[in-house]
């Protein structure tokens, strides 16, 4: 028996007892922790090439790969199991880490506020005033439908459907520059297959802020229509998911930084603005549309005389990216 069959059977078997687990009850699927062992992958295929398919040294190899890979994520799948076991059972374990019991609905003046829902519908939002010139925003969340769209009077407005987990909204810092964290977290970030979840989630933000961007989701779906926003830098960090963003034109440099696995990734950047991307990884399918490879990354055609510019950082593997020009 070859490496790559060996390989290719673990990964099956992996599938198999993956799926039949979620059938019978077992323990439900938890893409995020399953995306994260992509660099595996990586490992299997430098392997194949540097020792070639059928050598001995590169089957025990991918014993070894598979040994770490099967036992990990029957493991993390099986948390949410283990914890309601010992909840029936009068013991409470939060394998998250997460408070749950933060249900403070108020609104109030002081620097630090945080707000807390749970359960189907909840909208909540934080507060502008005249002194916030600039602001940092941080996003981060499970399973969902995530969509940024308009704009608000308030400096972050949130409009959450929810079948499991709370939403939060924390501010911290100054008068002028202050934090904005918002969450989506419950007992498990898991997807549960089946027709019963859907967890939606809209945000709108203020426009005359300049703001810092960090969003950070492990599975699900996210459109973000950052155009109307005075977007200083971004960050997106994903696991599996399908992620559309919009950006515009109103700053005059915008670094973007993108770290992903088993992600389709879409930018839409404005025709006024220069554009340059650069990529480090690989197994990456790429359409870039309208841009010229020049020195290993690719610009669009005014970058060079262009007085506002956007540059994309893709960091990771297995993307399906796309960078369209509107």
């Amino acid at each position: 028996m070859n490496s790559k069959s060996l390989f290719t059977g673990g990964i099956l078997i992996l599938l198999g007892i993956l799926f039949l687990g979620k059938e019978w009850g077992w323990f439900n699927f938890n893409w995020h922790e399953i995306s994260r062992l992509w660099p595996l992958l990586l490992i299997y295929l430098g392997l194949i090439a540097l020792l070639g398919k059928t050598n001995s040294s590169a089957t025990v190899i991918t014993i070894v790969l598979l040994c770490i890979a099967i036992p990990t994520v029957l493991v993390r799948s099986c948390q949410e199991k283990v914890g309601t076991a010992f909840n029936k059972n009068g013991i409470d374990i939060d394998m998250d880490g997460n408070d749950d019991n933060n249900n403070d609905n108020s609104d109030n003046d002081n620097n630090d506020e945080d707000k807390s829902f749970k359960g189907s519908n909840q909208k909540l939002n934080s507060l502008m005033s005249a002194d916030i010139k600039s602001a940092s925003f941080n996003f981060s969340g499970g399973a969902a439908e995530f969509e940024i769209s308009g704009t608000s009077t308030d400096l972050v407005e949130a409009d959450a459907n929810l079948t499991f987990g709370n939403i939060s909204l924390k501010k911290t810092g100054d008068s002028t520059n202050p934090t904005i964290d918002f969450a989506l977290r419950g007992k498990t970030n898991n997807i549960n297959i089946g027709d019963d979840n859907d967890n939606k989630i809209n945000l709108k933000l203020n426009p005359s802020v300049l703001w810092d961007m960090n969003f950070e989701f492990g599975a699900g779906k996210a459109d973000f229509d950052l155009s109307e926003y005075k977007v200083k830098s971004l960050s997106i960090k994903t696991g599996l998911t399908e992620t559309d963003v919009k950006l515009g034109d109103k700053v005059d440099n915008l670094e973007v930084k993108i770290e992903s696995g088993l992600t389709d990734i879409e930018f839409q950047v404005p025709e006024s603005v220069g554009c340059r991307i650069d990529i480090d990884g690989g197994l990456n399918e790429k359409d870039f549309d309208g841009f010229i490879q020049k020195n290993g990354h690719w610009e669009t055609p005014n970058y060079d005389k262009s007085t506002k510019k956007i540059t994309l950082n893709f960091e990771g593997g297995l993307q399906s990216l796309k960078v369209r020009r509107y």
